[in-house]
């Protein structure tokens, strides 16, 4: 895998009508957190379908029979049908209009910009200023005369690291979704891709990530510096799966705090 182009973490809410889950047909609401490269586009025939690659986890709840249930599930990929997100469909499935997109290996930076501050101030007396704006006399006393004033300075700007924003928010706000990923993630969890699932969002269901009912479709977008060589989705979802839990296994230090 390319360190230019490390896996993101994504979090995203959603809520999902008609689910199947604890043997249940119910609404699921919660959240994704999952960590992948990009988001995939896959092809079969006149349908696409779009997919995160990557450990994760999704955390939320259902009622059933009038009780809130709590839901968790460790996942290697979520699937969703693009078509479905249109911010003009009642109900959003997926909120992939305004994820949270956390880069843990994004440094501090800084830079320096410049304003232009204006003012302005009263002169008296004679005043010859292309910047005058209205002259008033009145009487013996000396003429006053207002003038707009342009200044540059010089201002910077620094920018908190990716590492402080994942804490800020896994950490606090989403501390609840992000204990179990990290947990899994420690305790080797993702290794066995027999006990983690998929999230299908478009079936609305979750079946085992293992085998991965995609090898017919074809993969249509694809980063520039992926490693593996098959277009074949299945093959593509078994490699970059790897890799990414590879890099994050490896790169602990920026993904567990």
């Amino acid at each position: 895998m390319s360190e230019q182009n490390p896996p993101l973490l994504w979090v995203l809410d959603f809520i999902a009508p008609s689910f199947q889950v604890l043997g249940q047909e119910s609404t699921l609401t919660g959240d994704l957190l999952i960590a992948s490269r990009q988001l995939w586009n896959l092809l079969h025939g006149e349908e696409v379908l779009s997919i995160f690659i990557g450990p994760g986890v999704v955390k939320g709840h259902v009622f059933i029979k009038g009780h809130q249930v709590d839901v968790e599930f460790l996942v290697g990929a979520a699937v969703f049908n693009p078509t479905e997100m249109r911010p003009g469909e009642p109900v959003p499935l997926l909120d992939i209009l305004y994820p949270e997109v956390l880069d843990p290996l994004e440094k501090t930076t800084s830079e320096q910009v410049q304003k232009i501050l204006r003012s302005l101030v009263i002169r008296k007396g004679s005043v010859s200023d292309p910047h005058r704006i209205i002259t008033q006399v009145s009487g013996s006393e000396l003429p006053r005369t207002l003038v707009a004033e342009e200044y540059m300075v010089t201002q910077k700007i620094s920018f908190i690291s990716g590492m402080n924003k994942a804490r800020f928010l896994l950490g606090g706000q989403k501390n609840r979704l992000y204990v179990p990923f990290k947990d899994a993630l420690q305790r080797g969890s993702y290794n066995d891709t027999s006990k983690i699932w998929t999230f299908r969002i478009d079936k609305k269901n979750f079946e085992p990530f293992k085998p991965f009912p995609f090898s017919e479709w074809i993969v249509i977008e694809m980063q520039s510096d992926f490693t593996g060589s098959s277009s074949d989705a299945s093959s593509l979802v078994d490699e970059e799966y790897a890799y990414v839990l590879k890099y994050l296994t490896g790169n602990q230090e920026y993904f567990i705090f």
